[in-house]
């Protein structure tokens, strides 16, 4: 399973990366033509823009596969170490219900609804546009379930080794893990 996620994760950042260069690639250009060749391209804007989209959405599940999203972990670093655990169980539930019913069956909706749209300058159907929400749904729904998994692993090695102590985890440990 680690496996899988390593190639998901070379995967992602390899997109995510071959993205954001032919963006900025795309960007220069458009600036190119309009100031200095002074005829503005009608299309770069709109690739930009949905670019840009497709971009977002895979860097928030690549985020989401490296548990590094924004936290707020005030009352988190205070818990004890199975209170922690069963919070970051109450999260991955919570990421997992949402990247299912909003990302992938909203998103998947959405897709089918707008498939036969078509954008103004590309003339792309613009549920090609949309399909960015299922397919960084289904991403993300892959990486908490390995979160998931790797969370009841930790809380079965907590039980068996009787550390069901109330004594909270310093946040060197804390930060150690992060």
């Amino acid at each position: 399973m680690m496996r899988l996620k390593k190639y998901t994760d070379k995967l992602i950042e390899f997109l995510t990366c071959t993205l954001f260069m032919i963006m900025v690639a795309v960007a220069s250009w458009q600036v190119l033509r309009r100031y200095i060749l002074n005829n503005p391209s009608t299309v770069t804007e709109e690739f930009l823009r949905f670019s840009l989209i497709w971009l977002a959405m895979l860097a928030a599940a690549y985020i989401v596969g490296k548990n590094q999203h924004i936290a707020i972990t005030f009352l988190r670093d205070r818990m004890t170490e199975n209170s922690r655990i069963k919070l970051d169980i109450a999260i991955q539930i919570i990421f997992l219900l949402f990247s299912s019913f909003i990302m992938v069956y909203g998103g998947g909706k959405a897709v089918s609804i707008t498939m036969n749209q078509i954008s103004p300058a590309l003339n792309l159907p613009m549920g090609l546009v949309y399909l960015a929400l299922p397919v960084s749904g289904i991403f993300i729904i892959f990486y908490s379930s390995i979160h998931l998994i790797q969370l009841m692993n930790d809380k079965k090695m907590l039980y068996s080794q009787g550390m069901r102590k109330k004594k909270p985890i310093s946040n060197d440990i804390v930060k150690k893990e992060m």
